[in-house]
C-alpha cells in the first residue's frame, strides 16, 4: 500500500470509529442520565452549567438549542430534583441566573467518576508531544461541531 492510500484507509478508519465513538458516548450520558432520574437533554444542561459556568435560561436556551419553553421545563425538573438553583442576577433584578448544586450532584456518588479515572489511566500512556496532538485534535473537533451545528441550525429555520 503506497501512502496515499494508507492515508485514505487511515482517513476512513477514522471516520468510521468517530462515528462509533459518537454512538457510544451518547449511549453512555443516556445511561447515566436514567441512573440519576434525568433526561439526556437534563444532564447535558447540567454539564453545560458546570463547564461553562451559572447563566440565564435564555443564555441555557441559545447554548442548547432550545426553544425558552424547552429550556423552562428543562430548568423546572433539574430544579425540582435539586440538581440546579435560580437565583436573582445581582446586576439585573429581572433576570435569573442558573447555578448548580454542586452538593446534591457530589451526593449522587459520582456516575462519571469511573469513566474518569479510566480515560486518566488511557492518557496517562501517552506520551507529551501525544498528549499536546489530543488536545489540539479536541479544541479543533469541538470547534468544527460548533461550526456543523450552526449550519444545521441556519438549515431548517
Amino acid at each position: 500500500m503506497n501512502d496515499s492510500e494508507r492515508k485514505r484507509d487511515l482517513i476512513n478508519q477514522m471516520q468510521s470509529l468517530a462515528q462509533k465513538n459518537s454512538t457510544e458516548t451518547a449511549l453512555f450520558h443516556q445511561t447515566a442520565a436514567e441512573k440519576l432520574g434525568l433526561g439526556i437533554t437534563d444532564l447535558k444542561a447540567v454539564s453545560t452549567l458546570l463547564q461553562e459556568g451559572p447563566m440565564t435560561a435564555g443564555q441555557l436556551s441559545k447554548r442548547l438549542n432550545l426553544t425558552t419553553g424547552a429550556v423552562s421545563n428543562v430548568i423546572d425538573r433539574l430544579e425540582r430534583e435539586e440538581f440546579v438553583q435560580r437565583k436573582p442576577d445581582i446586576k439585573d433584578r429581572r433576570k435569573v441566573i442558573v447555578t448548580v448544586n454542586k452538593e446534591k450532584l457530589s451526593s449522587t456518588n459520582n456516575i462519571y467518576r469511573s469513566m474518569g479515572e479510566a480515560f486518566e489511566k488511557l492518557l496517562e500512556t501517552y506520551s507529551i508531544e501525544e498528549l499536546e496532538f489530543l488536545v489540539k485534535f479536541y479544541h479543533s473537533t469541538n470547534e468544527l461541531t460548533r461550526l456543523e451545528i450552526a449550519k444545521l441550525m441556519s438549515y431548517w429555520r
